[in-house]
């Protein structure tokens, strides 16, 4: 399971504010705050997380067991 924690850690590892990262993704900024506000599992629709999970990880962010549970590829970090 994604937590809103890792999603909006994620984000900040990608130095990305929530606007960017929802023109990114192509979702309503409000998605991506209701998303990183949820505490557990982000509560927005299935869809919704789909896209924003594909969208982090083409960016080159890697979902983990650790804390704080993100981070990047090592082939994509600068």
């Amino acid at each position: 399971m994604i937590t809103g924690a890792q999603i909006a850690a994620a984000r900040k590892l990608l130095d990305w504010g929530p606007d960017r990262l929802a023109r990114r993704a192509k979702l309503p900024v409000t998605v991506i705050n209701r998303a990183e506000f949820s505490s557990g599992e982000p509560n927005i629709t299935i869809t919704q997380l789909d896209v924003l999970l594909r969208t982090l990880k083409a960016a080159g962010i890697e979902f983990t067991a650790e804390d704080p549970g993100v981070k990047l590829e090592k082939e994509k970090q600068p």
